[in-house]
């Protein structure tokens, strides 16, 4: 397999080079590297990323409104529910909801660092075209297959009755659903990558190169030798929390200082909160974009593969 795809231009300088050095890393690398992607790209990432978590940020926040009346919840109930026991449920239903909808959400930023790896760096349009080409895989796969959109399915299922309380069952079916996903995204991370970068068909075409393969044959084979993408999932995992919990303390000491009220309230759970969740979720994509990228050279020895492109285009453009 070649560069990832999705831009008309295909020059010398796309292959010889690059914006990351392609070489093989450890995991310590490339969280060092994400970091370094991050501040270089950031002024492209910040619109690329809002272009996606913003519609879905607008749909989870009316959905879930109603669960954030705790005290007229609170009232109205039959049970002997709290305060506490409905801030808990609005706010691990909004984790579930982050988590399942952050693949559609990146797709963009995806595609753009995808792109940016090689030098060339797409401009709003052109994600977005690119995107939306994809659009039937991507609701496909990352949509249904690997619930994308579930999370506004539980969300509607709450909004229709708010009053229902924080029993077992409720938590229970969406903590089986979240780790149902997170194991499935774990051992197979990399669909976005493969549907957005490679392009890869859902059904391989009878008409088309017998070096094209689907999509359900190339993530079998790119994933079949990655064992250590569950581990490094688990490490991204305790990164995200200990990062989510230390920037929510610092809002919470930022508006104590601010303002002088030092206790949760109403701003952390509709905004501090939601947007901790979204920032790791722009961090996720990053390193699992150079954890496609370290996989493919592992597997494939695609620096070596650029190395030769690269050459090639050379002699075939001297005089």
């Amino acid at each position: 397999m070649g560069p990832p795809r999705g831009s008309k231009r295909t020059s010398k300088v796309l292959l010889d080079r690059t914006a990351i050095v392609i070489a093989q890393r450890s995991a310590d690398e490339l969280f060092d590297l994400s970091l370094i992607v991050i501040r270089t790209f950031w002024h492209r990432l910040i619109p690329m990323a809002l272009m996606g978590i913003l519609p879905f940020a607008i749909v989870n926040f009316l959905l879930l409104w109603p669960m954030t009346q705790y005290e007229q919840l609170v009232m109205a109930s039959a049970d002997f529910a709290t305060v506490e026991g409905y801030r808990a449920r609005y706010l691990w239903s909004m984790v579930c909801m982050v988590f399942l909808e952050s693949p559609l959400a990146m797709c963009g930023v995806t595609f753009f660092l995808g792109q940016a790896v090689f030098i060339e760096q797409p401009s709003m349009r052109q994600v977005v075209s690119a995107v939306a080409s994809r659009w039937f895989a991507l609701l496909l796969i990352i949509g249904l297959l690997r619930g994308g959109v579930l999370g506004i399915a539980w969300a509607v299922w709450l909004a229709v009755d708010p009053l229902m309380n924080t029993e077992w069952y409720p938590i229970v079916m969406s903590l089986l659903a979240a780790i149902v996903f997170f194991l499935i995204r774990s051992v197979r991370p990399f669909a976005p990558e493969i549907l957005l970068l490679e392009r890869c068909p859902l059904v391989r075409r009878k008409s088309e190169s017998s070096a094209e393969q689907s999509y359900g044959k190339r993530s079998a084979w790119l994933h079949a030798s990655s064992g250590d993408l569950f581990s490094i999932q688990i490490g991204i995992a305790f990164i995200s929390f200990v990062f989510i919990l230390a920037t929510l303390m610092a809002s919470l000491f930022f508006v104590g200082v601010l303002i002088g009220v030092w206790t949760w309230g109403w701003w952390m759970d509709l905004i501090f909160f939601p947007m901790a969740l979204w920032m790791m979720v722009v961090w996720e994509s990053v390193i699992r974009l150079l954890l496609y990228l370290n996989t493919r050279i592992r597997t494939e020895g695609w620096e070596v593969y650029l190395s030769l492109k690269a050459e090639l285009q050379k002699l075939q453009e001297t005089p």
